[in-house]
């Protein structure tokens, strides 16, 4: 098996079960790979957005629970601002960067692309019911670029997002160490 950087990206706001299920995938599947959860900086700019150190503290404890095999990169809390994927992946080389499908379809209005896709390389997990391959057909920029695309299409589709535990805050979306942890700092509750 070969050696490779995975980087988790994304706002994590709150890391739910799914992140959790998507990371814990990715980990048996490609058991020598390096792990890194990378959390977006508060410039970035969605609704309800929690402090960083707060998002951080969640997301190490889904790293207790993945067996030490993932790590947390903390690269975007000393950036000025929200740079985009593109800037943040220069300073990760060869590192396969993971996305959903959904992102994926959306991916065209990503800062610097198309250029994004040209440099980087990808692992796109199922979402939505969204047909992957569909998406290279119709984009012209992503189907010239497809080698950089991993499908992992053996992955059952989870109906969880972070948006919805925010409009239900249902802990049942949650890891129960993580929903206890919003709780005892009073997260999300306006």
């Amino acid at each position: 098996m070969m050696h490779m950087k995975i980087i988790y990206g994304g706002s994590f706001n709150p890391p739910t079960i799914a992140h959790f299920q998507i990371a814990k995938a990715l980990l048996a599947r490609f058991t020598e790979a390096e792990f890194s959860f990378l959390p977006t900086n508060n410039f970035y700019e969605k609704d309800n957005l929690k402090d960083f150190h707060y998002r951080l503290e969640m997301l190490a404890i889904l790293c207790k629970k993945l067996d030490g095999r993932a790590t947390i990169n903390d690269f975007e809390l000393s950036l000025d601002r929200f740079y985009g994927t593109w800037y943040t992946l220069k300073h990760f080389p060869d590192s396969y960067f993971v996305i959903g499908a959904d992102n994926l379809e959306t991916i065209h209005n990503w800062i610097n692309y198309p250029q994004v896709v040209v440099d980087n390389k990808f692992i796109v997990m199922p979402r939505n019911k969204i047909a992957i391959e569909s998406i290279f057909q119709k984009n012209d920029v992503l189907k010239n670029n497809r080698q950089n695309f991993m499908i992992v299409e053996e992955f059952p589709e989870l109906d969880i997002s972070s948006s919805a535990y925010r409009l239900s805050q249902d802990e049942k979306l949650l890891l129960p160490e993580v929903a206890k942890y919003i709780k005892e700092h009073n997260l999300y509750k306006e």
